[in-house]
């Protein structure tokens, strides 16, 4: 039975379902060529590599949406759908996301190493420590210029006042900024800190690519401390992070995990000691009335030593936080500030009596002169107004030339030519046609008129 014969309408209908169902989400890179930007706000262009070309198109709602706009020549990752449009038989991409062509490979590099540190076991859990209970001294690798070094110093002020912190500064994006890490964590392994924070903003995964190199991954896995890394974002992921014993979302919650806050740390500290008077109390009962009168006196000293030593321990804590409270540098700023702005007035009288010695003597001087004044005062009225006449001739000699020029130019100009009745054609690469042997059939044309430009195809050539 032969095969039903099929109108254009219906044939294309059939290949427009067909692709717009098989092609729904396409992911293509490639260099932009023939940009335009429609009046209604529409992107047309054309995709192309070194051996085939594809329309495409990003409609208006998604082109206000979009985080890297395309421009003419640039490389870059589309990810969209195909559509068929049927007056013309013609298919093109729909783009609903642009990203530079580097980022996918980035990722896929990503992956690439990913794949590869796993399979040496770098980030098995079995390599992971235990962060320290207590640590007394923290080292700290990040830049010294980024804001996550604030926002770290900003939690640990919340924390005990013995902690000591040790600043590695390293570059955290671009060039040489790996090996700016690796020698960071060498610094700062050197000090013997309990555990070492390695820290940085968010970014994109240009910013961040630094902290995916082997040998960052390989100073984390091989640091003699636990390693808490605080890269980015939550939404963030690098190999420093999977190789680290602990990732913490962002460089504050970083600075959060190393040590307790002050308050959780005292009911810590305090917990214990109630519970070993708790059962002392508990024995001494059972022992009977007697036992419990010999051992008061031990459970009295008990407490007091107890709580003098926790005592001890808060007024060195208080000792401490009084060095850090705000209010205190506060008074110091202020005190220094009063100090400024009395050598700041000195300074303005010193200024001012010298200033008004220097007028003083200016003033004489002016009166001394002021003959002299007079005479070059005539001198210079005389020739401001040579001068005045000497540019009003230049200017009207100037002034007809340029109309002159003008006059020669607007005869020259080919717009007026076709505001005549002539039109302009010129090809698709953008070269002026001045015969009709240079057209092909189904050719597409631009033809220029005098008041805008019109876009063709050639049915026949006769």
């Amino acid at each position: 039975m032969a095969d039903p014969v099929l109108t254009v309408t219906a044939l294309t209908a059939n290949i427009k379902r067909v692709m717009e169902q098989q092609f729904v989400a396409v992911r293509v890179t490639g260099e932009v060529s023939r940009f335009t930007r429609h009046g209604s706000g529409h992107l047309y262009f054309t995709i192309k590599d070194a051996h085939a070309a594809i329309s495409a198109v990003v409609w208006r709602s998604a082109a206000l949406r979009l985080r890297c706009p395309p421009h003419e020549g640039g490389q870059f990752l589309f990810v969209g759908h195909l559509s068929v449009y049927a007056p013309r038989g013609t298919y093109q991409l729909v783009v609903r996301s642009v990203a530079p062509a580097g980022e996918g490979a980035l990722a896929a590099e990503f992956e690439r190493r990913k794949q590869e540190l796993a399979a040496r076991g770098w980030f098995d859990s079995a390599r992971k420590r235990p962060l320290p209970n207590l640590p007394s001294h923290i080292g700290i690798v990040t830049s010294t210029t980024a804001a996550a070094l604030e926002d770290v110093r900003k939690v640990l002020a919340s924390r005990p006042g013995w902690l000591r912190l040790t600043l590695a500064p390293a570059l955290v994006q671009g060039v040489g900024a790996s090996a700016s890490i690796v020698q960071a964590m060498a610094r700062v392994a050197a000090e013997k800190p309990d555990l070492i924070l390695l820290v940085r903003g968010g970014g994109s995964m240009e910013d961040l690519w630094c902290f995916n190199d082997e040998s960052v991954v390989e100073a984390v896995l091989r640091a003699p401390v636990p390693v808490i890394t605080g890269v980015g974002h939550e939404i963030d992921t690098t190999l420093a992070d999977l190789a680290a014993d602990v990732r913490a979302a962002t460089p504050s919650n970083a600075a959060e995990l190393c040590c307790q806050d002050r308050v959780t740390l005292a009911a810590r500290l305090l917990q214990p000691a109630q519970l070993r008077l708790h059962h002392a109390a508990t024995r001494f009962t059972d022992g009977g009335h007697q036992r419990l009168l010999r051992s008061s006196g031990a459970i009295g000293e008990l407490a007091q030593g107890v709580w003098r030593q926790r005592q001890r321990q808060w007024l060195d804590g208080a000792d401490r936080l009084r060095m850090v409270d705000p209010r205190h540098r506060l008074r110091r700023q202020r005190q220094q500030l009063h100090q400024v702005e009395q050598n700041l007035a000195q300074c303005r009288q010193s200024w001012l009596r010298r200033f008004q010695q220097r007028v003083g003597q200016a003033a004489l001087r002016l009166r001394g002169g002021r003959p002299v004044l007079t005479v070059r005062q005539q001198v210079w009225r005389g020739s401001q107004r040579e001068l005045r006449e000497m540019l009003l001739r230049q200017y009207h000699q100037r002034r007809q030339y340029w109309m002159a020029a003008d006059q020669t130019l607007r005869a020259l100009d080919p717009y007026r030519v076709l505001a005549r009745g002539f039109v302009m054609v010129r090809g698709e690469d953008g070269r002026v046609l001045t015969s009709v042997q240079q057209l092909e059939p189904e050719a597409r044309l631009q033809l220029r008129f005098g008041d805008g430009l019109a876009k063709v195809m050639v049915e026949e050539i006769v």
